[in-house]
């Protein structure tokens, strides 16, 4: 109560549809490796990030080794698991009504060679201190430190 009057205010979030996706950081000699989304995608054109897509199955680490191979040419021979994230919730600010259920995954790379799919049209390994310097998809930072945390921290 405020001056003798009732407040009301409903601070829950909305319910808007939860998309799962998986997000994979690749990490090669102290550098992770980020991806410019191409024009030819149809979200978030020309933002940076890490290996993603849609779960297209009940299994976010599976579906994290099919994009990295489709992005990146890096087939499960190259990559090892370091350590998976807790589950992120971002709201896409293209369209404020979605959000997506961000299932993030570290991996280290054998290889820094990389092929390109057409869904990205640049790549770049840079450490994670130059990475605010790009204009990212949401949360790509919160998901890095999600899985990261404890690597870098000795």
């Amino acid at each position: 109560m405020l001056l003798g009057v009732s407040l009301n205010v409903d601070i829950r979030m909305p319910n808007l549809p939860g998309i799962d996706v998986v997000t994979a950081f690749l990490e090669f000699d102290s550098q992770i490796l980020i991806l410019r989304r191409s024009n030819s995608v149809k979200t978030m054109k020309e933002k940076w990030g890490a290996v993603s897509g849609y779960l297209e199955n009940n299994d976010p680490l599976r579906q994290a080794i099919i994009e990295i191979s489709e992005e990146t040419g890096l087939d499960s021979s190259k990559i090892q698991l370091v350590r998976s994230g807790d589950v992120l919730v971002a709201i896409d600010p293209e369209n404020p009504d979605t959000s997506y259920n961000i299932h993030p995954f570290l991996f280290q790379s054998k290889s820094r060679r990389v092929i390109l799919s057409r869904e990205h049209d640049r790549f770049k390994w840079i450490t994670m201190k130059e990475l605010w310097r790009y204009d990212t998809v949401p949360k790509l930072k919160e998901a890095y430190e999600s899985v990261a945390e404890s690597l870098h921290a000795a």
